[in-house]
């Protein structure tokens, strides 16, 4: 099916629920195909009525195109008042709160649909860290975040002429604004380098902090990830980026730094000091090592002490 009929075919539930089921909408594939979707609402009727409940596991990002008063905002049946729906500001709405509207102006609005699993799969991805689950919000009022406004405004040609429209380019905003809204309003300090870069500067300090504070113990590589928010393949791949080695290689060379200190520093036996450095035995170390250093353990002491 060609961009331009899936988007003439498609009905997001929110479309369907304010009565405007054949708007336009441009969904993309990213985030594993998780449905995040565009489209643009324009009613032009004024006292449209109470619209149908809307519960979905999800977010809608609302670019409003123009001013917009006087309606009612009911959320799990409780009347909430709108505030401050003029031209340019941006809506946040939750749709897991059981939404419904009483519309009396006309409203005119871009918008972005995000499913949460779509957080999930960006935190999987790596994209975001995973621990994300709520996005802040005032339910009923609005916000002026440029950058949300520009990438919403720039969908706008998009989903006029969906036929002409690359899903590359669709896919590509989608990300862009997702990780926007997951840093901006997701309680996220700092995000991952993203598009295939190495780890942020404060997600390397932590997993270089945890191999030197477990070296003499079973540090796994799912302690790693979640301590720096990302996914095990993402960790490491971004690892490597950073360090030019894999975690299993820079936490083996840590350990073979420890033993230099050890060896240089002491009469401790080969035995406790394979030990203390994690490896499993006396045998284990001195083949590390040798592999490292070029020599065996005993000599390598032996050598600094002359």
């Amino acid at each position: 099916m060609s961009r331009s009929a899936q988007a003439l075919s498609a009905r997001n539930p929110v479309a369907v629920a304010v009565g405007l089921p054949d708007a336009p909408v441009l969904r993309a594939r990213a985030a594993r195909g998780t449905g995040m979707e565009f489209l643009e609402l324009d009613c032009q009727r004024r006292n449209a009525g109470i619209t149908g409940a809307v519960r979905e596991n999800a977010f809608l990002f609302a670019l409003q195109l123009e001013r917009s008063v006087d309606f009612d905002l009911y959320a799990d049946g409780k009347s909430i008042e709108p505030r401050d729906f003029d031209a340019g500001t941006v809506a946040i709405f939750d749709l897991r709160m059981n939404l419904a509207s009483d519309l009396r102006d006309p409203f005119h609005a871009v918008n972005f649909y995000m499913p949460h699993k779509a957080l999930l799969a960006l935190g999987e991805e790596g994209d975001v860290p995973r621990h994300i689950q709520e996005l802040r919000h005032t339910v009923g009022g609005t916000i002026r975040d440029p950058v949300a406004r520009d990438l919403l405004l720039a969908m706008r040609p998009a989903l006029a002429r969906p036929g002409e429209t690359s899903g590359l380019f669709v896919d590509h905003v989608a990300l862009a604004l997702s990780i926007h809204l997951a840093c901006g309003y997701g309680n996220v300090a700092q995000l991952p380098r993203l598009w295939g870069g190495g780890l942020a500067p404060w997600q390397e300090r932590r997993a270089k902090d945890l191999i030197d504070a477990n070296i003499d113990g079973d540090l796994t590589l799912e302690v790693l990830a979640s301590a720096c928010g990302l996914s095990k393949r993402h960790f490491t791949r971004a690892f490597r980026q950073s360090t030019g080695m894999a975690p299993h290689q820079w936490l083996q060379g840590r350990r073979i730094d420890r033993a230099k200190q050890l060896l240089q520093r002491s009469v401790v036996p080969l035995g406790d000091i394979a030990l203390a450095c994690g490896f499993a035995d006396q045998s284990h170390f001195t083949r590390a090592f040798v592999r490292a250093v070029g020599a065996s353990p005993g000599k390598w002491r032996r050598s600094r002490s002359g």
